[in-house]
């Protein structure tokens, strides 16, 4: 009966082609490639903005406690929600908003803190880091925020087609791959 449901709300009559499946996959290939890239260049980067090695590590808390409550909540919410366009895309397209924000913040840490009063010649920047932390923190949870309705969108789109579902799942798995080689090949360059 659940899966009846779910066929009704993403508006299909049979499977969804491999391609749309793929497609949908492919969304994780970026999420992970911002994970790879955090894990390679971040730490560094906060230490060029003054934060001392030793604090560096609180920071890198946001991920697993925004994986503990980011992606039960947002999973329940989508389950239950009945917005026109589908139970998981506004959740995916909150979550790729977040990231576009988050980027901003961490890419342009340095600048926006100068433009708020910092000075360059200091060696720790208190707003930088502001801004550093908040970006890192909005980029992990709006990552957990795409990621457990990626997932369950692929799921919908399968049906209860066991070997559509398999599928679905390598080629999650493979985009997952393809973004850590990437995120951490250009971290490393």
């Amino acid at each position: 009966m659940e899966v009846e449901t779910a066929n009704k709300d993403i508006g299909a009559t049979q499977p969804s082609p491999l391609i749309k499946i793929g497609l949908v996959a492919s969304i994780v290939a970026v999420v992970q490639f911002g994970w790879a890239l955090q894990l390679s260049l971040l730490t560094p980067y906060v230490q060029l903005l003054g934060i001392p090695h030793t604090w560096a590590a609180f920071i890198w808390l946001c991920g697993p406690i925004s994986g503990m409550l980011v992606q039960p909540i947002v999973g329940y919410y989508s389950d239950q929600s009945t917005y026109r366009f589908g139970r998981r895309r506004p959740f995916i397209a909150a979550g790729a908003g977040f990231v576009v924000i988050a980027v901003f913040l961490i890419g342009y840490a340095a600048d926006l803190s100068h433009l708020f009063g910092d000075r360059v010649d200091k060696p720790t920047r208190p707003r930088a880091i502001a801004f550093f932390v908040v970006g890192f923190w909005v980029l992990d949870v709006s990552n957990n925020m795409l990621q457990g309705p990626c997932r369950a969108l692929l799921a919908d789109l399968s049906w209860n087609d066991q070997k559509r579902m398999r599928t679905s799942n390598a080629f999650f798995s493979f985009f997952m791959a393809i973004g850590n080689v990437l995120g951490y090949t250009a971290g490393f360059i």
